[in-house]
């Protein structure tokens, strides 16, 4: 009933960890496409989640339905923030680390 509230809560707090804790950098776009961007990877990351759940929901009632579908969709969201951002003109990158 309210096993949506699990991929909209997540989100955010893998977001904030991947994009801002991880050695990623947003390229591109002024802040409005980069907000943009992080909602249309919100969205994405979402549907993912659901997808997901309704294609392993039969192994489980439980763990398919809300434990993997979450798992599988936190190891996607490299991919997912980068076709997200991407929608909008903005690029996902890895640092690059310069030599002092």
């Amino acid at each position: 009933m309210l096993e949506w509230l699990i991929p909209v809560c997540f989100f955010w707090l893998a977001a904030a960890i991947y994009l801002g804790g991880m050695a990623v950098d947003v390229e591109g776009g002024n802040g409005l496409r980069q907000v943009l961007g992080l909602l249309a990877t919100f969205v994405l990351f979402v549907a993912a989640w659901r997808v997901l759940g309704l294609l392993l929901g039969g192994i489980a009632p439980v763990l398919g339905d809300l434990v993997l579908p979450t798992i599988v969709s936190a190891l996607l969201l490299p991919i997912i923030s980068r076709a997200g951002f991407g929608l909008l003109g903005v690029k996902v990158r890895r640092k690059q680390h310069e030599a002092h």
